[in-house]
């Protein structure tokens, strides 16, 4: 949450110093995953576009909420940017720019950018970004990693990776289907043998060969 305050401009108007307000992220948008006020930048006169634009374009740290602004702007350096922001090393401003610009996107790069999300990033650092990618955009490397996490990853990332399999493989029709949650819920152990044997019951669900994703010394109960 630590965005530098956006200050107003004398030579603006109304609406868009009140959206350069909105820039200055509190703790209650970070929070409520709030965006800028989009309703001050419908209503910014056209003389003042290009400096409104200028401005998102140029701010440091960048922040999703800037990639969500620029989308509004239909124009040659707000959509290069957008592009840009695709190789962004936050999650959460690629997740948004893919909401715009996924067809720029190189295949090979997102795949592992979004493989390495799901080996790494917490749920709330980038992971639950990546799990609704994955919903999406699904290729076998991605298949792999949700896997080999469902097995060896913390529990909660695991509960929420065994849903998505579900889902990835025709066993739910959404990647959280709420009424198998207590199934998911059973990935949420640290025990190794009951993480195993929930793992192999959701290999057999799911047509897979639960022995591929062991480790060296390591059952599945």
């Amino acid at each position: 949450m630590n965005r530098a305050p956006v200050s107003g401009h004398s030579g603006l108007g109304d609406a868009a110093n009140r959206f350069l307000a909105s820039m200055t992220i509190t703790f209650d948008m970070w929070h409520d995953g709030e965006g800028y006020d989009l309703t001050a930048l419908a209503g910014i006169s056209p003389s003042e576009r290009a400096a409104i634009e200028d401005i998102l374009i140029r701010h440091q740290p960048r922040d999703w909420r800037d990639i969500e602004a620029l989308a509004a702007f239909d124009s040659a350096p707000a959509r290069d940017a957008i592009v840009a922001a695709l190789e962004h090393p936050d999650p959460q401003v690629r997740h948004e720019a893919m909401r715009y610009a996924g067809g720029k996107a190189d295949p090979v790069k997102r795949e592992a950018r979004l493989i390495d999300a799901l080996r790494t990033r917490g749920l709330y650092h980038g992971l639950s970004e990546a799990i609704d990618e994955a919903a999406e955009f699904h290729p076998p490397g991605v298949i792999e990693a949700l896997l080999d996490g469902a097995l060896h990853r913390d529990g909660e990332a695991a509960v929420h990776f065994a849903a998505l399999l579900f889902f990835l493989h025709g066993k739910a029709a959404e990647p959280f289907d709420w009424g198998q949650r207590p199934f998911f819920l059973r990935f949420q152990t640290a025990d190794r043998r009951e993480r195993g044997a929930v793992f192999r019951a959701l290999c057999a669900t799911i047509g897979v060969d639960a022995g591929r994703y062991l480790r060296p010394g390591e059952s599945v109960g």
